[in-house]
C-alpha cells in the first residue's frame, strides 16, 4: 500500500487567472473510510470490505466497477441496492483468493440466461441459477476469512471447475444486450457504465479480471437479483459485519441460510 495520499487542491473559476495550487501529504491511515448512514444498504458496506482485500491485486476496471458498486448502493432504488449487494459478494469473492480459480458456475449461468432471453426457453436456468448460488455461497465463506484468517485466504487457490477455458468464454454480449433490456430508468444509467467497465473485465489478458467479469455479469441477471431482493436483510448485515470487521461467521450462515431459502421463491 502507497505510504501517502497525495492530494491535489486547486481552485480556478472558469473566468479568472489561474490560482496558485497547494499540495498536502497525508498518510493513508489519515484519511477515513466511507461512514455507515444507518440505512440497511449504503456504500459502507460495499466499500468497507474491500479494505481487507490485498490493494495491489486489484485490477485498475475492478475498482472502478466498485465505484459503481458504490453508487448502486446509495440510489434510493431498491432493486439497484439489491444488484450492489449481491455483485458485491460476487466481486470480493474472486477478488479475495491469492490465486485466481475458475469461474464456471457464472460462465454457465451467463449462457443458459443469453440462450433462455434468446429462445423462450428457460428449462436449464433454475438449475444455472442453483449452482450460481452455490458459488456465491462459497464466496461468503471466502469473505468471512479476510477477518477470521487472512492469511489462509492470502494463499488459497479460488474454485476450480471443469469448464470449457475456466469460464472465460461465454456469452457476454447476448447476456448484457438482455439484462439491459431489461433494467428500469432507474438503473440504466449505472448498468450501462457497469457493461462497458464488465467488458474491458471480460476482454483482460488476465484471469483475476476474467473472473470478475464473469461473477458480476452473472450477478446483474434479472432473477439473481430477485435473489438477492428475497435475501436482503441477511446478506447486507453480513457485508456490515465485514466492514465493521466484526466476527463474521454467524452473520455469513445466516447470509448462506438466506441465499439457499431464495433460490426457491425466485419465478422465472
Amino acid at each position: 500500500m502507497l505510504p501517502f495520499l497525495l492530494v491535489l487542491l486547486a481552485a480556478q473559476s472558469a473566468f479568472a487567472a489561474p490560482s496558485n495550487a497547494a499540495v498536502t501529504f497525508y498518510n493513508t491511515n489519515e484519511v477515513g473510510s466511507v461512514p455507515d448512514n444507518g440505512g440497511l444498504v449504503n456504500s459502507y458496506i460495499v466499500s468497507g470490505p474491500v479494505d481487507y482485500l490485498d490493494g495491489g491485486s486489484i485490477p485498475l476496471y475492478a475498482q472502478m466497477l466498485l465505484q459503481i458498486l458504490n453508487d448502486l448502493a446509495n440510489s434510493p432504488n431498491p432493486v439497484s441496492k439489491a444488484t450492489a449487494v449481491i455483485q458485491t459478494i460476487a466481486a470480493l469473492g474472486e477478488l479475495s483468493h491469492g490465486t485466481s480459480g475458475d469461474s464456471c458456475e457464472a460462465a454457465g449461468l451467463i449462457n443458459a440466461y443469453a440462450y433462455s432471453a434468446k429462445s423462450g426457453n428457460k428449462s436449464g436456468l433454475r438449475q444455472a441459477i442453483a449452482n450460481f448460488v452455490a458459488r456465491l455461497s462459497n464466496n461468503i465463506d471466502t469473505i468471512a476469512q479476510l477477518i477470521v484468517n487472512p492469511s489462509a485466504v492470502r494463499y488459497s487457490v479460488g474454485p476450480r471447475g471443469s469448464c470449457i477455458g475456466g469460464g472465460r468464454t461465454y456469452q457476454f454480449e447476448e447476456s448484457w444486450d438482455a439484462i439491459l433490456s431489461s433494467a428500469a430508468p432507474a438503473q440504466s444509467a449505472l448498468l450501462n457504465e457497469e457493461y462497458c467497465v464488465a467488458r474491458r473485465l471480460y476482454n483482460a489478458f488476465n484471469i483475476r479480471s476474467n473472473n470478475v467479469a464473469a461473477g458480476v455479469s452473472a450477478a446483474a441477471i434479472p432473477e439473481v437479483i430477485q435473489v438477492a431482493q428475497y435475501a436482503l436483510q441477511p446478506l447486507a448485515q453480513f457485508l456490515r459485519a465485514v466492514a465493521s470487521g466484526e466476527n463474521p461467521l454467524q452473520p455469513a450462515a445466516a447470509a448462506k441460510a438466506g441465499l439457499n431459502q431464495a433460490v426457491n421463491k425466485i419465478k422465472l
